[in-house]
């Protein structure tokens, strides 16, 4: 089966028959003879032409499967009658033989509409590069990172950014590509002019500046005290008016007090504390002038404790303009510190490298109040800062394409002399082109036209490199750039992929970019299509490091990673919630997902492992000692921990809240999703919110037992409820608690509950166990899902005999997530359009 769906999916599906178009000819037939009296003997009643429970009709159905469309809502009408979950449990039950009566033909049907629509269905709409695509493959053609925020949005997509029916091109796009291709063409031109510069360090000793404006701050106010009482004017103490002065000597304790605490610690001329309040601010900022996007930098801080601070404030969050970098535990003692070194590449935007490093803790709260929740009892600073240095560039062995394009001996000297010129402009914009469209050769008549274009802008008085670089922006913002393109199939067909169409196809689903040369050649030779080639092809594009675009890429929109962004999480409530561990636990599923991959682990880790793969400040957030490592390992689990799988991470698990209390509508509704593939229907119009049932404190699962007792909510909210009680020992950012606040109490959490069907459970070690006898619904999910990310399309009825032809070639080794990716190149869905 391809699909399974909640009831009320179900009626929403058959609602919509009467809005498919009746142009195409029938494909199969729906037993109508025996369908339509089970329809109205058990679903008539409450989904007719008088009642429309949930605002759904049984009694206008379509019985000529014409599309697969039509086939998949009758496909979800058989899914529901196999599954016993139609009609509900209250409402009479059809006997056997009368099930049997309607499944039969009904199965018969949708396997000759299968057979015939599979010819014709699974159509690949032209998509365009998604923005982490357009990013990758400028970086391989130019050698630098084309920051995200300048290129169009992908806008949203219903399923991945890789889905070409789901996106959109517009005149405005295309002005914004052009604009882009100039300022990148305009940047390569001028960086592949200039020679690789030798390294040098840059350092920064923080205190040089901090501790000298504080003293000068504090001597400032002790003069004017002294002046005050001395008598003198505001004018006399350089006030600019009697007001600044009140307000000054008001607020003289706070004012001066503090800048005289920070100085009193004994280490304030030889670096800095990191400190960030109102009126004292303490943090590093360390900029390099004239970076370098070519290469890459290692920056470099010397930091210690300051005394023994709690857990949560021995990390540092490492900063730039766009955001976090990296979060980093600091374990040495600050009469003895450490040096923490990173990596890290400037984007092409920035002529400068700036980078901080600050105490790792909330924004939105006061710095004082988030001490008094953190460490009351403790030191302002918890982390010293001695130095910070930036060193760098560091070139990567090969010069990009354009560079040697533009020059093939690597430059000496600024500036450097080319080997075009007017005479040989069209044969450089004829290899440019041939590279931006992934070595297929453009047309004639484009190639001539950017020709005659270049000799335009020369003759009106345009530089060689002006007039060049606006043909080469054209080509960056040209179709044959911007979108996957492939031959046409034959009408009705399907059509296998040549081997040049195939490499482009692998690349961008595994590495989000252009093949390499390899790639290229295996391509070029025709080899890539034999099964051992292919095979190890696929192998060395995951063992690559740009493989971490595909576990990005897929894994940020699979578990739904943009929801967790989201969440504004009361931070008040939960202040160990800081940037470092939201950053955290966003890595935690793309690393779990990477091992996963890597060592071609069974698909049912998602539900359960033996392992988590964390850093330290997400070690420190579970409870697990020993965590030491800054960049993410692999941990085995004590016996008795809650975590392993995805159930046990916090990202899953803030997704699941609403950022102030925990959700098992919404963790029910995603366990189900993702791991169940049993996608819930969107609630009906006008559900009255949660809390609504009552005013008084309740427990979460008293909130959602209430909420089931409205008829609109109950047959739905059976099954996905349930499996939300058995993750509330999770609290809202993952934290586990045996109970949860109730008006002033706390409360016992109530965590087992017994599943439709009569399985019940009393823990979520239970529930785990229980979900683990259905991982091949798991399995399926992650195959269409898959196989979605990297043809560009969403999965139809007529894909359901490849579909299942793959998961039975991977059901004897467990659904082991790498073997799952080579089944998937190797089926017929990726191999052909």
């Amino acid at each position: 089966m391809l699909t399974r769906t909640c009831p009320a999916l179900l009626l929403l599906t058959l609602l919509l028959f009467p809005s498919v178009q009746a142009a195409e000819p029938a494909t199969a037939i729906a037993p109508q003879a025996q369908l339509e009296p089970f329809l109205q003997k058990y679903c008539i009643g409450c989904h007719g032409a008088e009642t429309q429970e949930a605002e759904v009709r049984f009694d206008q159905p379509i019985w000529e499967i014409r599309n697969n469309d039509v086939a998949q809502r009758w496909q979800d009408v058989l899914d529901q009658l196999n599954g016993g979950t139609m009609p509900p449990e209250e409402e009479p039950q059809p006997s056997s033989a009368e099930l049997a009566g309607v499944l039969d033909p009904l199965t018969k049907s949708l396997i000759t509409a299968r057979r015939r629509l599979t010819d014709s269905g699974g159509r690949i709409a032209m998509r365009r590069l998604n923005q982490r695509e357009y990013a990758n493959t400028i970086r391989e053609l130019f050698g630098f990172e084309a920051p995200l925020h300048l290129i169009p949005d992908d806008g949203e997509a219903a399923t991945f950014d890789t889905a070409g029916v789901e996106q959109f091109f517009t005149s405005s796009h295309f002005d914004k590509y052009l604009e882009l291709g100039r300022a990148i063409t305009a940047e390569g031109w001028e960086w592949a002019a200039k020679p690789r510069v030798p390294s040098r360090t840059l350092r920064r000793e923080s205190e040089m500046n901090v501790t000298q404006r504080l003293r000068d701050r504090l001597a400032d106010l002790d003069l004017k005290m002294e002046m005050k009482k001395a008598g003198k004017t505001w004018q006399e103490m350089g006030f600019q008016d009697e007001g600044e002065m009140r307000v000054v000597f008001q607020q003289f304790d706070n004012r001066a007090g503090k800048p005289r605490r920070y100085l009193q610690y004994p280490q304030v001329d030889q670096g800095i504390y990191l400190l960030s309040n109102e009126t004292l601010t303490a943090r590093s900022a360390m900029n390099r002038g004239a970076a370098d996007p070519r290469g890459e930098y290692l920056f470099r801080f010397r930091a210690g404790l300051v005394g023994q601070p709690p857990e949560l404030r021995k990390f540092v969050r490492i900063v730039d303009h766009e955001g976090t970098v990296d979060v980093v535990q600091v374990r040495a003692s600050a009469s003895e510190p450490e040096v923490i070194t990173r990596r890290y590449r400037p984007a092409f935007d920035r002529s400068t490298v700036t980078l901080f490093v600050e105490e790792n803790r909330v924004a939105g709260t006061g710095f004082y109040d988030y001490l008094k929740l953190a460490d009351p009892e403790g030191e302002w600073a918890s982390i010293w800062l001695d130095w910070a240095e930036i060193e760098g560039p560091f070139y990567p062995q090969e010069r990009a394409f354009f560079e040697t394009l533009l020059y093939p001996d690597p430059p000496k000297r600024s500036p450097q002399k080319m080997v075009w010129s007017d005479e040989n402009a069209g044969e450089l914009i004829e290899r440019f082109a041939y590279e931006a469209f992934r070595r297929r050769q453009p047309d004639a008549d484009y190639l001539q036209g950017l020709v005659t274009l270049f000799q335009k802008n020369r003759a009106a008085g345009q530089t060689f490199d002006q007039a060049m670089s606006e043909c080469l922006a054209i080509v960056l913002a040209s179709p044959g750039f911007l979108y996957l393109q492939e031959a046409a199939e034959p009408e009705g067909k399907r059509r296998r992929l040549d081997d040049q169409e195939l490499a482009i196809r692998l690349s961008y689903f595994l590495w989000s970019g252009p093949p390499d040369a390899e790639l290229y050649a295996c391509a070029r030779d025709g080899s890539l299509s034999q099964p051992a080639v292919l095979h190890a092809q696929v192998d060395r594009l995951l063992d690559d490091p740009r493989a971490a675009a595909f576990h990005t890429g897929f894994m940020s929109q699979w578990a739904e990673l943009q929801r967790f962004d989201a969440i504004t999480v009361d931070e008040t409530a939960f202040f160990q919630f800081n940037h470092g561990l939201r950053f955290s636990a966003y890595r935690e599923v793309l690393e779990f997902f990477k091992t996963l991959v890597q060592e071609n682990l069974p698909a049912s880790n998602f539900i359960d492992s033996d392992f988590v793969v964390i850093n330290a400040a997400l070690g420190a957030h579970y409870g697990l000692p020993g965590v030491t490592a800054d960049g993410f390992q692999k941990v085995a689990l004590p016996a008795n921990s809650p975590r392993g799988g995805l159930l046990g991470q916090t990202a899953f698990l803030t997704i699941g809240s609403n950022g102030e209390r925990s959700s098992p509508v919404i963790r029910g509704a995603l366990v189900m999703e993702k791991l169940l593939h049993d996608k819930p229907a969107p609630p009906p119009p006008n559900v009255p919110e949660l809390g609504a049932a009552t005013d008084r404190p309740v427990t979460n699962r008293q909130m959602v037992q209430l909420h089931q007792r409205q008829a609109v909510c109950a047959s739905c909210h059976r099954k996905m409820d349930v499996i939300g009680f058995g993750l509330e020992n999770f609290d809202t950012i993952g934290a586990w608690r045996d109970t949860e606040k109730v008006g002033r109490k706390q409360v016992p959490i109530e965590s087992g509950g017994t599943l439709p069907g009569g399985a019940a459970f009393q823990n979520i070690d239970d529930l785990k166990s229980l979900l683990l006898e259905q991982e091949d619904r798991l399995a399926e999910e992650l195959v269409e899902s898959l196989l979605a990310y990297s043809i560009g399309r969403p999965m139809e009825f007529s894909d359901a005999d490849a579909i299942s032809a793959i998961l039975q070639n991977l059901a004897d080794e467990d659904y082991r997530l790498r073997s799952m990716i080579h089944e998937i190149v190797s089926s017929p869905l990726f191999q052909t359009k």
